[in-house]
């Protein structure tokens, strides 16, 4: 019978060989990898591992955190569908680090999607993975968005405009929707020409549904812009998140990098 030592060694050995297969050569310095800690808890039949990220296997130590509450979790039980949710409540219950991670064991959670959620965690760790923020905007609005692109592209970025991430005869809907997937970031650019209605009423619904299944890997941004002293109207489902009101394009910019769940690296020679 395995012991729980068995079971976040296997874990550890087989996140190896994910890593080495996206990144020859590094799973070395990778986080987990490269030396951690473990905390063990149990909850209605899941197994739960974090994972600490220490960087040296020289000493390695493992706890027992027993078996977790509802009240801690504020679910009943553990399912595929509320999954990020507990991850991210337990992150913050653990004060994790982004080199740090959880993975819940139970039959009906596949373990592949836990260790892809693994890898694209510690991928911003490393800077890498996800630099595509999605500029959500009215056509009209077009000009002034461009120079946001520009300028983010220049920090390292990847904006997702629509007149440049959709090749010709992709299907508007379908385009969007993958904008979304492969974005790390919302920004909704609200001037009074903005209104939540057509593909944008589409883009809100998708920004949501993309923080709810990435969580913290995700960022809702609302920026609201006044022209010739008319402001723009935040639609009600953006409303649940923080919005600005900056008073000029370089503070919207501020903002924007602000509210990004990856941080900026150091400036290096070119």
């Amino acid at each position: 019978m395995s012991t729980k030592t068995d079971i976040s060694n296997n874990v550890i050995s087989t996140y190896k060989k994910i890593v080495e297969a996206h990144y020859p050569g590094k799973s070395t310095f990778w986080p987990l990898i490269s030396g951690c800690d473990t905390k063990f808890a149990t909850f209605h039949g899941t197994l739960i591992i974090a994972f600490i990220h220490t960087g040296t296997r020289a000493f390695q130590k493992s706890d027992g955190l027993g078996e977790l509450s509802s009240t801690t979790l504020d679910v009943s039980d553990i399912t595929i569908d509320n999954c990020d949710q507990v991850r991210s409540k337990l992150e913050n219950f653990l004060s994790l680090k982004q080199q740090d991670g959880i993975i819940f064991i139970k039959q009906d959670i596949a373990p592949l999607a836990e260790f892809q959620k693994l890898l694209e965690r510690h991928e911003l760790a490393m800077g890498g993975g996800a630099m595509k923020i999605f500029l959500s905007h009215k056509g009209i609005d077009k000009p002034m968005v461009r120079d946001f692109s520009d300028t983010l592209l220049l920090l390292g970025f990847q904006p997702w405009l629509d007149e440049d991430a959709m090749t010709a005869g992709v299907e508007l809907e379908r385009g969007i929707l993958q904008g979304f997937k492969e974005s790390c970031a919302a920004v909704f650019f609200i001037t009074p020409d903005f209104k939540d209605e057509s593909c944008l009423a589409s883009e809100i619904n998708y920004a949501i549904a993309q923080k709810r299944e990435k969580g913290n890997r995700f960022s809702i941004v609302t920026i609201v812009f006044s022209v010739n002293d008319k402001k723009g109207s935040v639609p009600d489902l953006l409303k649940q998140y923080v919005w600005k009101e900056p008073s000029s394009h370089l503070a919207a910019l501020q903002e924007i990098i602000k509210a990004l769940p990856i941080k900026i690296g150091n400036p290096k020679w070119k």
